[in-house]
């Protein structure tokens, strides 16, 4: 629609997948590196693994992966993995051209002929990969007969490298406690980043070059604008920069201003207005109580000495409180999720800055707030977010009997529980892996399914039956001071990841 007026040749914002357009910016150079060293170091890799944020160029970097491979390198690519251990095995031997008259449906057999063909490319001196792409959505069974395909291998070498790209659920997948085996075979990870500011910069200007446009089609203010809107994810700029030139082509106007940028996040998220007021009153609050308490204090100041004299008794109590209260030396709450994601290995380049839950959609995890005693926080065994009386968050990493250990602006400082007595209520904020089938809202059999299966890992016992589950929950409730009501609700969901994951942990268990 605005290719002519803006001089275009092409559509320079398509969400869909288009080498021409390619930039790669210097997180994305990084990411095909280790995918390429992955492969080309003899065989040895086992398991390589890419995470990243959706939108920030996975599919991408598996394309222009897929052109670098070298010459004696065969690849299968496997989409939808969301399959049975035969239907994978039928989807590689489609991807190879290998034939399964006479074996099809039967486990063993494929598995025999598939390492026959490895064996001879191996002796042709060609490379073997499997490349599964979303394979956060990988089932339990199916990923144990990938591990147990790794195990095909020669005296120098494995006969088959794994590629897994998936989401940031992967990364909390690998951190379950039966699947401990396949996570000590992945060699090689790496987390795809968002671009920062000046790559969002860059990444816009090179898709209007190549499109035939002006590189300063779109202002600087603009797209610092549409930056901080995506968070620098890609797919994400794209429709924010199409929009925009789509609102700059109906306002007649020759280049995307800040004004249209404004105008086109608003219509591709209406509720960003109410957002920006909500901060904007947040914002003004606490001045709003510095000008009443400004204005009490002079009141009261004016009536007489006797109450002057016990208006500066409160001043020294008050000043010795802000003095005890500095000594935490707590960083923003940004800083505190950024560091609390951390522990359980997520990217740091999630920013919340509030003393609120965020989305499952942001962190790829779930958040609780809950209340309670520091005995209870210790029976959890995982690091909370502490919420303290003036809206702080002190990271409680770990404790002893003794004292707490609290990240701070100085690094990680041990404290008297009675430190944070005064400034601490008993509500905090706890997270757990989230499992990808609870993200949506789901149906009860869902649940039920996720939950025997971590009743399973939990006790190491896949023979657990669905009949048998309640009674199992009710038990598991009983031992972890839940409501034993044989319901699957959000405290019980909590402690059964929590059991399930090998996670950060406040007090260090002794080997058994």
């Amino acid at each position: 629609m605005y290719l002519e007026f803006f001089d275009l040749q092409q559509t320079p914002f398509s969400i869909t997948p288009d080498p021409e357009f390619v930039y790669l910016s210097q997180k994305h150079e990084e990411s095909l590196a280790h995918l390429i060293y992955g492969v080309t170091r003899g065989g040895g890799a086992g398991f390589v693994q890419l995470t990243g944020e959706v939108g920030t160029g996975k599919t991408t970097i598996s394309r222009l992966f897929l052109q670098k491979l070298p010459e004696d390198t065969q690849a299968a690519l496997i989409l939808n993995p969301n399959v049975t251990p035969i239907e994978l095995l039928e989807n590689i031997f489609k991807e190879f051209k290998l034939s399964t008259r006479g074996i099809k449906d039967k486990l063993n057999a494929m598995v025999e002929k598939l390492n026959e063909h490895l064996l001879a490319w191996w002796s042709e001196g060609k490379n073997t990969l499997v490349i599964i792409d979303e394979a956060q959505n990988i089932p339990r069974d199916t990923l144990e007969q990938l591990r147990l395909l790794t195990n095909l291998e020669t005296d120098q070498q494995k006969l088959l490298q794994i590629i897994l790209i998936g989401q940031p659920e992967l990364k909390q997948l690998m951190q379950r406690k039966d699947l401990r085996q396949l996570a000590q075979r992945i060699t090689s990870r790496f987390h795809l980043q968002p671009l920062s500011k000046v790559e969002t910069r860059q990444y816009i200007q090179h898709r209007i070059a190549v499109s035939g446009g002006n590189k300063e089609l779109i202002s600087a203010p603009a797209i610092n604008l549409i930056h901080q809107q995506t968070n620098g994810i890609p797919r994400l700029i794209n429709v924010l920069c199409d929009r925009a030139l789509l609102v700059a082509f109906a306002a007649e106007s020759k280049g995307v201003k800040l004004k249209h940028a404004k105008q086109a996040i608003t219509e591709v998220y209406p509720d960003r207005e109410n957002q920006h007021f909500q901060r904007w009153a947040l914002g003004l609050l606490p001045l709003l109580l510095v000008l009443l308490w400004w204005f009490w204090s002079r009141e009261i100041v004016t009536e007489n000495d006797s109450n002057l004299n016990q208006v500066n008794i409160q001043t020294t109590q008050s000043e010795q409180q802000v003095i005890q209260k500095q000594t935490l030396n707590l960083p923003n709450a940004a800083v505190s999720w950024q560091q609390y994601l951390a522990l359980w290995g997520e990217p740091s380049s999630v920013v919340w800055n509030q003393s609120e839950c965020p989305n499952v959609n942001l962190i790829g995890m779930a958040c609780l707030r809950k209340q309670g005693n520091i005995n209870q926080i210790k029976q959890q065994n995982v690091p909370v977010l502490l919420l303290l009386e003036n809206g702080e968050l002190a990271l409680l990493k770990r404790m002893t009997d003794d004292y707490l250990v609290l990240f701070t602006t100085d690094g990680d400082k041990s404290y008297q529980p009675d430190t944070i007595d005064q400034r601490w209520f008993g509500h905090y904020f706890i997270l757990w892996p989230m499992a990808v089938e609870l993200i949506d809202d789901t149906i009860n059999s869902a649940i039920r399914s996720w939950a025997l299966n971590m009743a399973q890992v939990i006790d190491n016992n896949p023979n657990i039956r669905t009949t048998e589950l309640t009674d199992w929950i009710i038990a598991f409730q009983k031992t972890n001071g839940l409501l034993a009501d044989g319901i699957i609700g959000k405290e019980t969901q909590m402690a059964l990841s929590l059991n399930a994951y090998q996670g950060p942990k406040l007090v260090e268990q002794p080997n058994k």
